[in-house]
């Protein structure tokens, strides 16, 4: 938000996501003299923004943004959704609720967990797959089926404060793990505390973090004889239990605490408290003691209580606010790096068509971090840093502890997809170029160059023109003009071959082509396809990269580098 005249000089300028459009913009240098009001310069971009007509690249630089409630009713509806039993064949059959739910089903699947012990994993008996310790780091391997299919997703959960060599470590074993699942691992990284529900669903409502653990991790401390712990949670997909100093302060009036110790239990009901969050707590605490338990409201405790917890103190007891979950559209970023920055490059209206092979591209849903990796992507080993990077260079101060999740080429979960206006869970299996890629492979394809059509014959189609209004359908009359360049981009499948197309593919000088008008093009070059008629040679030298290559990247790819270098 631009300050008003009376500032007396411009702030520092924070640092900001990229200017939401599909093609990179540079400012240009400063001028001289002339500045705006508010001691900005003449060059500064101002854009008007009306009431209820926000885009996601202004709602993102505040913290929360409340839409109105006319406008939030199938939020609302999602938010009922969430309280009742999660129905394991809708999350499948509509992946757009997975999305909004970041539920991929109800956690009933294989649950396979290790703990990091000398920078090493070392698998975690299953009997305590629930109990957790804040000084270690875990790997959680989560396998389901979704449409006949298993799928996979790994969990990499991380402690509060781990050193650089624990989360090296971390990273190195689950890169082991994924090879192992031949890439197939979708891999999320979860800091302590801010666990995603599915997280906290696979444990049923019982994950419980302990400060230290005497005997399963093989450290052998001795447990503390008076141990707090804390209970928060409604239901399976938002219940944990952490443990907290044993003091009176630790002490909330909003939950539910269980006091151990020797020989007895306590379990202490906060004023705040609802059933839900009771029935959840006596579920939670069978994992921690199997002693008898007594049942203490807040302001009937018994002397022993305060006793054990050191003396009364005071502790907060003023309601909670229920949390407002933001309604911000999800947002699509190209990742590169020049000269050792990160370069995000947004896709406005994006569709799975904007995904290519070689590709790094970054999804932001407010509430998780994507990172789509194509099966030819060179930088998928600096993904998970350049979401980091992405959150601490957000202008809205977004949590560092936002999870980051590691998407493949081909194994998307409907996490993933629900969040795209329509998804293909085919259309890479089915892909002789993804093929080549994942198996090593060139099978019989020839090269680009050899490739001859008529290519006279090719129109592209407009796609149905039905009055439809709004993002929706200016998405969906998107997805069908990029199907239809699609394959036009990657050339014809068969047929004739004319002589004249033949003579001219890959041999017309390219000051014949560049920033040259439809009219003025040799005749029989398709003006959409004038690059295709460049010798290889002088097309590798033009682009920077093979025809294969090219031709294999997103359409809005192709046509923000034509764009640029004059062939368009």
């Amino acid at each position: 938000v631009a300050p008003g005249p009376s500032s007396p000089s411009p702030p520092a300028r924070p640092p900001s996501l990229p200017h939401t459009s599909t093609n990179a913009r540079t400012l240009g240098p400063p001028e001289p003299e002339g500045h705006a009001g508010g001691g900005y310069p003449t060059y500064t971009n101002v854009e008007v923004v009306n009431d209820g007509a926000e885009s996601a690249a202004f709602k993102q630089l505040f913290r929360i943004w409340s839409e109105k409630r006319s406008r939030n009713r199938q939020l609302g509806r999602i938010d009922k959704l969430i309280h009742v039993k999660l129905d394991v064949g809708k999350l499948h059959s509509q992946p757009e609720l997975a999305a909004q739910l970041r539920m991929v089903d109800d956690g009933s699947g294989k649950v396979e967990v290790w703990c990091m012990q000398d920078l090493r994993r070392q698998p975690v008996d299953p009997k305590h797959h629930r109990q957790l310790c804040a000084g270690n780091c875990y790997l959680v391997l989560y396998t389901y089926q979704r449409l006949g299919r298993v799928q996979y997703i790994l969990y990499l959960w991380q402690r509060h404060q781990a050193t650089a060599d624990e989360i090296e470590a971390l990273n190195s074993n689950a890169e082991e793990l994924d090879a192992m699942y031949r890439g197939a691992l979708v891999q999320e990284h979860v800091t302590m505390g801010s666990e995603p529900p599915h997280f906290l669903a696979i444990f049923q409502g019982q994950l419980v973090v302990f400060q230290e653990k005497a005997g399963h991790h093989g450290k052998g401390q001795s447990a503390p004889t008076t141990r707090l712990f804390h209970v928060q949670g409604t239901d399976s997909y938002s219940t944990r239990t952490v443990e907290v100093p044993a003091r009176a302060s630790s002490l909330n009036s909003n939950d539910i605490f269980l006091l151990v110790i020797a020989g007895f239990c306590y379990l202490w009901f906060g004023k705040g408290c609802n059933g839900d969050q009771r029935e959840m707590a006596r579920v939670a605490v069978t994992v921690i003691s199997k002693k008898n338990e007594e049942t203490v409201l807040e302001g009937q405790e018994p002397p022993h209580f305060w006793e054990a917890l050191g003396g009364r103190a005071p502790y907060p007891s003023n309601k909670r606010l229920p949390e407002e979950v933001p309604s911000i559209q999800p947002r699509l970023f190209e990742c590169s790096s020049q000269m050792g920055c990160l370069v995000l490059a947004e896709v406005v209206f994006f569709s799975q068509e904007d995904l290519g092979q070689y590709d790094v591209m970054l999804l932001d849903t407010w509430q998780e971090i994507f990172l789509w990796l194509g099966a030819a992507a060179g930088a998928w080993k600096k993904a998970v840093a350049w979401g980091q990077e992405y959150l601490k260079a957000h202008p809205a101060g977004r949590s560092l502890a936002t999870p980051i999740v590691l998407v493949k080429q081909g194994h998307e979960p409907p996490t993933f997809t629900g969040w795209f206006f329509t998804w293909d869970p085919f259309k890479w299996t089915h892909d002789p170029s993804h093929k080549e890629v994942v198996e090593g492979s060139p099978g019989t394809a020839l090269p680009i160059a050899e490739i001859t059509a008529q290519v006279n014959s090719f129109r592209l189609s407009k796609g149905p023109d039905n009055g439809r209004a709004g993002a929706i359908a200016l998405q969906a009359l998107k997805g069908s003009q990029d199907s239809s360049e699609n394959e036009l981009m990657r050339g014809p499948k068969s047929g004739g071959v004319s002589s004249t197309s033949a003579s001219m593919n890959g041999a017309l000088p390219r000051e014949q082509l560049m920033h040259q008008a439809a009219e003025d093009l040799p005749e029989g070059v398709d003006p959409a396809r004038r690059e295709f008629y460049l010798s290889d040679s002088d097309f590798q030298d033009i682009f920077g990269k093979s025809k294969e290559e090219f031709y294999s990247m997103a359409i809005w790819r192709q046509r923000q580098e034509k764009k640029q270098l004059g062939f368009f």
